[in-house]
């Protein structure tokens, strides 16, 4: 009777070992599952920050063409902006002495200058490098000819 005692309380033993493995190799199962799933979560959130950070970088690289294009399109409009500042000095000095011209030719003859109809248009005070009077002959000096 004991050995089937014993071997009654070995069964049931090796029963309880069976249900504690099967809870362990169930956990097991579980715990992979999880660490799988853990594992999938962790390398889409990391794709998705990968994205995120080459759509960052294609966006910043176009924010850098564009400000170097404004760069380069400011440069040109600083450049023009000089030139026109200093042809605009250059006018207003010219209309200051031709001004000081004429104020001199008009106190030394007594009476006041008088200018031609033709040149009396802003073409006369804008251009006046060119002949605004058509039709009269260049003087020249001796035997030199304009031509």
């Amino acid at each position: 009777m004991s050995s089937g005692k014993r071997s009654g309380s070995i069964s049931g033993e090796e029963e309880r070992y069976a249900v504690m493995d099967e809870k362990k190799r169930r956990r097991m199962i579980s715990n992979r599952e999880s660490a799988r799933r853990s594992r999938m979560k962790r390398e889409q959130h990391m794709k998705d920050l990968n994205d995120r950070i080459m759509n960052g970088t294609i966006k910043r690289n176009g924010f850098i063409q564009k400000i170097n294009e404004v760069s380069e399109q400011f440069a040109v409009v600083e450049s023009e902006n000089m030139i026109l500042r200093a042809q605009r000095e250059e006018l207003r000095q010219r209309l200051e002495i031709a001004e000081m011209v004429t104020g001199y030719v008009c106190e030394s003859s007594g009476n006041a200058m008088d200018i031609p109809p033709q040149a009396q248009g802003q073409d006369f005070w804008l251009r006046p490098w060119q002949p605004h009077v058509q039709g009269l002959p260049m003087m020249t000096s001796a035997g030199i000819s304009p031509f």
